[in-house]
């Protein structure tokens, strides 16, 4: 990254502010790492001198940097490394990817890989048997593509010492698929069930992770990124081992080599945690681990995994299901209740994963039971991914004050599988209805924002610009073929702008340095290569990102 100059002057092309009072400018001048003024090029000659080095837009886009509100680029590029089996359906198609690779590896390669989904079988589990016959003793693990299952060979099980004596981490929710017998199959559901393999093979180590923020963290500028939350460090079975990673990530930031503004998390998955804890945990963060540009202030909480292997609860059973089978959750109502009361009491935020219509109704009732008891303390709640909303849920967002926090690439036939998985799953009628209701959600008054979430997507997908089209089009970017997954649920540009920067901003509590450009706020800006009002809304993700601010210092150029 480039030391900053005292200032600039960017001008000769469209600005768009994101500052409803005014929504476009036609020049900003930067002083040190603020914006000195933002409005019309004939008054910003006021604000220059002979220092001032002019950045010509010629007529390419000026906007907020953006700021993705959910993701885990600390960290979860360690779920993407090793062999891709993205899009690849049917056991015998999924083993001979798998074979091929595993033969390329020298014969002292970590073997792992990621991308497979319950529907890429038949069966819908996966066996470790299969594994075993490519990979003889050495240790082999592919985490699913969200990485909320994985999937393992013997080798692997016996080095973490699970066996059929071995109790489930949580039984029901996180836990290892068994034989009669009760010895595990290879497929474990969900993180606690799977970290014991992540540590037994090493994954968790400062080199790797490094490593990790090499793919994720530090291209960030590259993406037009300027701040993001991170929705949990996760490098062991418990928030508290990931300490050492904010410690880093902080020396990083004193050093000046810190390229985005972070806001953290402490963490909780397991519902045998202690809510007081983990409150009194995130106050410890809060108050130890802070730097100019990191802040720990959310708790976040797993309340459930993913409908698509039952670990998530429904309003109604998947299609085939019995009446009574409508999925489970991570941490019943009672301890997301007093989890959230916890930490408002500590004066924080509390940030919920949820993908099924019965968790979203679950948590929005816990919220509204502990705000309804203590008032909303000015806390910024969020309800986060939100795959699943029954319609009658949907106000009650904007009501509450709750954010929307959605997953854009989600809402399309993500790895063209999607709207056969759900359409199967639900039916057709409730796909329209409820499925990423994205558009219901932004149309209903509520305050939404986006984050790309690895690792439920791959790192080429983490950028913003691909998640806006996403967004506009309900279509995966550079499938313009697509038919686009329940329509109606498409957002106009400005809100998805929006969402991805004024709104990330009020959702971090940093609307008062970025987000928008205004006179007077921190120099976080990014210049696309073409005004994205003037472009087909399915070459979106094509446009590049030419130049990148934080505070003035220019941390991306392409120009």
């Amino acid at each position: 990254m480039s030391n900053a100059a005292a200032s600039y002057l960017l001008t000769n092309g469209p600005i768009w502010t994101g500052d409803p009072a005014q929504p476009w400018a036609q020049a900003i001048v930067v002083r040190g790492t603020d914006l000195a003024y933002v409005g019309t090029r004939d008054a910003a000659d006021a604000f220059v001198d002979s220092g001032t080095e002019l950045i010509d837009l010629r007529g390419r886009m000026c906007l907020p940097g953006f700021i993705d509100a959910h993701n885990h680029l600390a960290s979860m590029a360690l779920s993407k490394l090793g062999v891709n089996l993205s899009g690849i359906v049917g056991r015998d198609a999924m083993l001979a990817a798998i074979r091929d690779w595993v033969a390329t590896q020298p014969s002292d390669a970590p073997l792992r890989g990621h991308a497979w989904m319950p529907d890429s079988f038949e069966e819908r589990s996966p066996r470790r048997e299969w594994l075993d016959e490519i990979t003889g003793d050495r240790p082999m693990y592919l985490f699913s593509a969200d990485a909320h299952d994985s999937w393992f060979n013997t080798a692997a099980m016996r080095a973490a010492g699970i066996g059929p004596d071995t109790p489930d981490p949580d039984p029901g929710t996180q836990y290892w698929v068994r034989d009669p017998d009760g010895t595990p199959t290879g497929h474990a559901v969900e993180a606690a069930a799977t970290i014991p393999i992540l540590v037994a093979q090493d994954l968790f180590s400062v080199s790797n992770v490094h490593a990790a923020q090499e793919l994720t963290l530090r291209p960030t500028p590259a993406w037009g990124m300027t701040a993001y939350f991170e929705a949990g460090t996760i490098v062991g079975a418990t928030s508290e081992d990931s300490r050492w990673v904010f410690e880093d990530l902080i020396a990083q930031d004193n050093a000046g080599t810190l390229p985005v503004r972070i806001v953290g998390s402490y963490w909780t998955r397991t519902p045998t945690d202690d809510p007081q804890a983990i409150a009194d945990g995130l106050s410890r963060w809060h108050r130890e681990l802070r730097s100019e540009h990191v802040a720990i202030n959310t708790c976040k909480l797993w309340a459930d995994g993913t409908f698509m292997s039952g670990g998530a609860l429904l309003l109604t059973p998947c299609c085939g299901h019995a009446s009574d089978d409508l999925g489970t959750m991570t941490f019943p109502a009672a301890n997301i209740e007093a989890q959230i009361e916890a930490v408002q009491a500590a004066g924080f935020d509390m940030h919920i994963h949820i993908d099924g219509d019965g968790s979203a109704r679950t948590v929005l009732d816990a919220y509204e039971t502990v705000l309804g008891r203590r008032g909303d303390e000015g806390r910024r709640h969020v309800l986060a991914h939100n795959s699943m909303v029954d319609p009658s849920d949907i106000n009650r967002y904007a009501s509450m004050g709750i954010i929307a926090n959605c997953t854009p690439l989600w809402g399309t036939d993500y790895n063209g599988q999607y709207r056969d998985i759900y359409t199967a799953m639900l039916g057709a009628d409730r796909v329209e209805e409820r499925l990423f209701p994205y558009g219901d959600l932004v149309r209903s008054g509520a305050t939404v924002t986006y984050g790309s979430d690895i690792p439920g997507v791959d790192i080429p997908e983490i950028p913003p610009l691909i998640q806006i089209e996403s967004l506009v089009t309900r279509c995966r970017p550079g499938h313009p073929e697509d038919l686009p997954l329940v329509a109606r649920q498409r957002i106009g540009l400005h809100d998805a702008l929006r969402g991805y920067t004024a709104n990330g901003a009020y959702q971090l509590r940093l609307e008062h340095r970025t987000g928008t450009l205004r006179t007077g706020m921190a120099a976080d800006l990014t210049v696309l290569g073409a005004n994205l009002f003037g472009v087909d809304p399915h070459e979106i993700h094509s446009v590049p990102v030419l130049l990148t601010m934080m505070d003035g210092r220019i941390t991306h150029d392409a120009r």
